[in-house]
């Protein structure tokens, strides 16, 4: 029975924190109409400086996989002849390269 408690009261702990802190955390910071001072521009570069940090980290997950998955059918697609392209060209008859 405690188990059972314990695991759902983890799961909605869980969720109430994802749906509290997701909007701020993927927002960028307002930006003011005009900065009346130089520590107000700090501020707001620090804020964005820190909301790019976190935006801009690279995720391993899903997108890497699907993406991977895409180059590799990608390459399957090619048969195994394509890299004999050009070669069978009689470029010895080009006018050009007579000269």
């Amino acid at each position: 029975m405690h188990k059972v408690l314990f695991s759902a009261l983890l799961v909605a702990s869980l969720f109430l924190m994802e749906v509290t802190c997701s909007d701020t955390m993927l927002s960028p910071p307002e930006r003011p109409d005009e900065f009346r001072s130089p520590g107000e521009l700090r501020r707001y570069l620090q804020a964005l400086n820190e909301y790019y940090a976190i935006v801009g980290r690279p995720r391993f997950g899903r997108s890497v996989r699907t993406s991977h998955k895409r180059a590799v059918e990608e390459l399957s697609d090619l048969k195994s002849d394509d890299w004999r392209y050009g070669l069978e060209y009689p470029w010895e008859q080009e006018e050009y390269l007579r000269r």
